[in-house]
C-alpha cells in the first residue's frame, strides 16, 4: 500500500509555528486550504501577527506564501526574526535540462535553458534553488552540462516534467493598451453584488454586505468578510468588503501554477 505524504497530513498551527521558530529560516508547511481564497487570508494573517494566529505573533515575525498543489492550496511558513537577515526566495529559477526532442523518434541530445517556479509542483514547499550544481555527462564523444538541484520536500523533477511545466508557465503576449477613453471594466461575482446594494444603501456595513451574499449563494465571500471584519473588531463599509475580496482576487506574486511531476531522479 502507497505511504500517505506527510504534506497530505491535516497541520497544527501551533505546532507548525514551534517548528519554524526552532528552525529559523526554514520553510514549514502551516496548512492545507481547499479555497485559494482562504489560503491567501491565511497567508495574509500570519504575516500580520493576527490574533486568529497567535502562534505567529508578533507581526513580522513570519513569513507566508499560499500556493496551489493539484486540487488544494498549501500554505508555508518560516521564522525570520532575528538580527540577521534571511536570504529571500525568489521567485523563479533558471536551469539547464536534457532534451532529445518531441517526436517518436531519437533526434539526438539537446540541452534547452528554461524557468520555472522556486515552489514544488508536488507540496509547494521551496525547490532547491539553492543546490542547483552542473552536471556534466559524455555522449557519442562530446561532453554536455546539464543542472541538477536537490529539493528539501525529497519530491524530485524529472526533465520532462520540467520542461514541461516550463512551457505551460510561458507567460501570454500582453494586452494592447485599452483606448484612452475606455471605460473600466465592469465588476462581477460577489462584488458587484455588494457594491450595487451599497450604491442604494447610504451607510450600508460590511455585516449586510455577507447576510446579502449568503442570500444569494455566495457562502464563502460572507465567511471571509465575516472573518475579517472581526478581525478590524467590526470597523468595515460594504464598500470596504468590496474592495477586500477584489484584493483576494488579485493574482498572489507568491503564488505559483502548478504542473505534473514525477518521483524519478532525472
Amino acid at each position: 500500500m502507497a505511504m500517505r505524504s506527510p504534506y497530505r497530513a491535516a497541520t497544527d498551527h501551533h505546532a507548525a509555528a514551534e517548528t519554524a521558530r526552532a528552525q529559523r529560516g526554514t520553510w514549514v508547511l502551516a496548512g492545507i486550504f481547499s479555497s485559494t481564497m482562504s489560503a491567501k487570508t491565511a497567508a495574509r494573517l500570519i504575516r500580520t501577527g493576527s490574533e486568529k494566529y497567535v502562534g505567529y505573533q508578533p507581526a513580522g515575525a513570519f513569513e507566508a506564501y499560499a500556493t496551489p498543489t493539484g486540487d488544494e492550496v498549501t500554505v508555508w511558513v518560516r521564522y525570520v526574526a532575528g538580527e540577521e537577515p534571511v536570504s529571500p526566495l525568489p521567485d523563479r529559477m533558471t536551469v539547464r535540462i536534457r532534451h532529445d526532442g518531441d517526436g517518436p523518434g531519437y533526434s539526438g541530445v539537446g540541452i534547452v535553458t528554461v524557468t520555472i517556479s522556486t515552489r514544488c509542483p508536488a507540496c509547494g514547499g521551496p525547490r532547491g534553488w539553492e543546490t542547483v550544481r552542473p552536471h556534466h555527462f559524455h555522449h557519442d564523444g562530446d561532453q554536455y552540462t546539464v543542472d541538477r538541484w536537490t529539493n528539501p520536500c525529497g519530491h524530485t523533477d524529472m526533465y520532462v516534467a520540467v520542461l514541461r511545466e516550463s512551457r505551460d508557465r510561458q507567460l501570454p503576449p500582453p494586452a494592447p493598451a485599452p483606448p484612452e477613453q475606455a471605460a473600466p471594466p465592469a465588476e462581477d461575482g460577489p462584488v458587484a453584488l455588494i457594491l450595487t446594494a451599497a450604491a442604494s444603501r447610504r451607510g450600508m456595513h460590511a455585516k449586510q454586505a455577507a447576510l446579502l451574499l449568503e442570500e444569494h449563494g455566495h457562502s464563502d465571500a460572507a465567511a471571509l468578510i465575516r472573518a475579517e471584519l472581526k478581525e478590524r473588531r467590526g470597523h468595515m463599509s460594504a464598500k470596504g468588503a468590496a474592495s477586500f475580496l477584489r484584493d483576494l482576487a488579485k493574482p498572489d506574486p507568491d503564488s505559483a501554477p502548478t504542473s505534473t511531476t514525477t518521483r524519478n531522479v532525472p
